[in-house]
């Protein structure tokens, strides 16, 4: 008694539910598993008998009825007369009369009943059948098992045969032969009707009337497969002893299949001896049951309503400041920081509010210091960055402005007429060419030139160099008229001319190519890019080199090894176009080497 006494609030309250809980669940268990024994296996014992002597009823009129119509056409007096006049004149012209009557005999005897799959009639002198279905050709009756059972038996006139894949004409399906021997009056020769059985009919008349059942299996009194039988499932029949049938419609017990627990039923159908066999699995019976449904749920509720006015009487003035608490602190566990618990008692609850209300107040003052160094933080960093791009622009604008184009320009068209008045050809070219590279390069100002500009002030600088190095330049420049409008930042082409002629072509010995070519294309994202390359066959550049070079252009870096003319080009293309943009670098040592520049066909400058 003083253990109890000393026991936590939370562990008497956990202990005396659990009691409620497993007394009612204990008792309302009992009382459910009682009831819904007896009273469903008594119900379910009773209805399986029912079904099976239903199915039994129904199964042996159905072949007594084949039964009578199969005899029938065989008494029919046109049937009989027109057999027996073939079979005493076999050679005569009797055979073609008496294909017509025992198609449409046929025809009558299968169409009268669903359950007839085909038929089929032997003579020792020809075979028929109605010609509605293809016969095989490597069938022969006196060697099937049809013709053996009656050999072995001479008194036999009716003969069963397990379930089979059609052995007469050409089909799939399963069927059930049943072969009768007839004498027809005015003829001693023996004549053997094969009527062909719908195993699917009998299958589909299971489920659809006796949905009930779990299982509905025929075989013969030899055990073999007749209808949905399974060599797992013929162990079921020695569950049964057939002697004590007796008089009964049906035989019902409890049986082990498959590991589980089944109530199974037995009948012989009398027609032709099969043995007719239904399984209810005990498990799934529980399960269709909803008046006990009912009445546990009824019980289950009753035991919780109890329960919950147990739990709410012992510990109503425990829980209400604990759930407050709780639910303040979730607030605060989804920031929501302005909250603060009020509680008036001085036990653990109010300590535990009262530290919860410390820690609200330090968290309040943290997150206010937090915002305003964010801030601060925020601002520095915009400042460091429009510094940044100031600082770029104006190294951009320094790179272009090293020499005075308005003098240099004017200077050399003096030089240009000089030279003409001479005789100097030479020189007059290259002052010529040199006068259109600065204007161009001056472009009244102007930062986006149309593409033929810039393809005029590079080929004004290839002129020059081609009379520098005589035969050891050449070069090509292949753009479509289309694209000479397209408008595009100015001085990016003749850098990477430059370092072509200086980094590639000069360290060769042999004659060297520069080629200029321009290809576009259109993003996934819509937008419409123009390639222009440089590519010349000059000594070319290391794997290791390139592939340092290539990653400083994409993160816009600067290689002070390699010299600022490519990066300064591709900060150029960054900086109006965006960093989706820029430039790339193919090689192949001592081959090739190519500089590619993608922009958009039109002019996004950037913030």
């Amino acid at each position: 008694m003083k253990r109890i006494k000393n026991l936590k609030i939370r562990t008497k309250i956990i202990i005396i539910c659990m009691t409620i809980l497993l007394v009612n669940s204990s008792v309302t268990g009992v009382i459910y598993y009682n009831y819904a024994f007896k009273d469903t296996l008594e119900n379910t014992y009773s209805s399986s008998k029912d079904i099976i002597y239903q199915a039994n009823t129904y199964i042996n009129d159905r072949i007594n009825a084949i039964i009578r119509r199969v005899y029938a056409m065989c008494n029919n007096q046109y049937f009989a007369e027109s057999m027996s006049r073939y079979l005493n004149n076999p050679y005569g012209e009797y055979y073609t009369s008496l294909l017509g009557v025992v198609a449409d005999s046929l025809t009558e005897l299968y169409q009268g009943d669903k359950y007839i799959h085909s038929v089929y009639v032997y003579t020792k002198h020809s075979d028929f059948d109605d010609f509605s279905r293809n016969k095989l050709r490597e069938f022969n009756f006196k060697e099937s098992e049809f013709y053996q059972s009656y050999e072995n038996d001479p008194n036999k006139v009716m003969a069963w045969f397990p379930a089979m894949k059609d052995q007469i004409f050409a089909s799939d399906e399963i069927v059930i032969p049943v072969v009768f021997r007839f004498r027809v009056v005015g003829s001693r020769e023996n004549i053997y009707i094969v009527v062909n059985l719908q195993q699917s009919e009998f299958i589909k008349y299971f489920d659809n009337s006796y949905a009930s059942a779990d299982k509905m299996f025929i075989i013969d009194k030899n055990g073999n497969n007749i209808v949905n039988s399974k060599e797992a499932e013929k162990k079921v029949a020695f569950n049964f002893n057939e002697t004590d049938l007796g008089n009964k419609n049906a035989l019902c017990d409890s049986i082990q299949y498959d590991n589980q627990d089944y109530i199974g039923a037995f009948t012989i159908i009398k027609a032709n001896e099969w043995r007719l066999y239904s399984l209810k699995s005990k498990a799934g019976l529980l399960n269709n049951l909803e008046a006990l449904r009912t009445f546990i749920i009824i019980m289950i509720l009753i035991g919780i309503v109890i329960s919950i006015l147990a739990i709410i009487v012992l510990a109503y003035s425990i829980t209400v400041p604990m759930n407050r608490l709780d639910r303040i602190m979730r607030k605060a566990i989804h920031q929501d920081f302005h909250v603060e618990f009020s509680y008036p008692y001085h036990n653990e609850v109010g300590n535990l509010a009262a530290s919860f209300n410390v820690m609200i107040h330090e968290i309040q003052r943290l997150i206010t210091e937090l915002n305003l160094s964010i801030e601060e933080l925020k601002e520095e960093k915009e400042n460091v960055k429009s510094i940044q791009k100031q600082k770029r622009i104006a190294e951009i604008k320094a790179l272009q402005a090293q020499i005075n184009p308005h003098f240099l320009y004017n200077t050399l068209n003096a030089i240009t007429w000089q030279a003409a008045d001479q005789g100097a050809s030479e020189i007059s070219i290259m002052a010529n060419s040199l006068g259109k590279f600065f204007r161009l390069s001056l472009s009244k100002g102007n930062e986006i030139i149309p593409l033929k500009d810039e393809i005029e002030h590079v080929r004004s600088y290839l002129n020059i160099q081609r009379i520098r190095y005589k035969t050891k330049l050449n070069y090509t420049i292949d753009i479509d008229q289309d694209l000479l409008q397209i408008p595009t930042i100015k001085l990016i082409l003749q850098p990477l001319v430059e370092n072509a002629i200086y980094h590639g072509i000069k360290l060769k010995e042999t004659e060297g190519m520069i080629k200029i070519y321009f290809k576009t294309h259109l993003e996934t994202n819509g937008i419409s890019v123009i390639k222009m390359c440089v590519e010349d066959n000059g000594f070319g550049i290391t794997e290791e080199k390139l592939a340092i070079i290539n990653r400083c252009l994409v993160e816009g870096k600067i290689n002070h090894n390699e010299g600022y003319g490519i990066y300064n080009i591709n900060e150029r293309i960054k900086l109006y176009y965006g960093d989706a943009y820029g430039l790339m670098l193919e090689s192949k040592l001592k081959e090739w080497t190519r500089a590619t520049i993608i922009v958009p066909t039109q002019i996004m400058e950037v913030d």
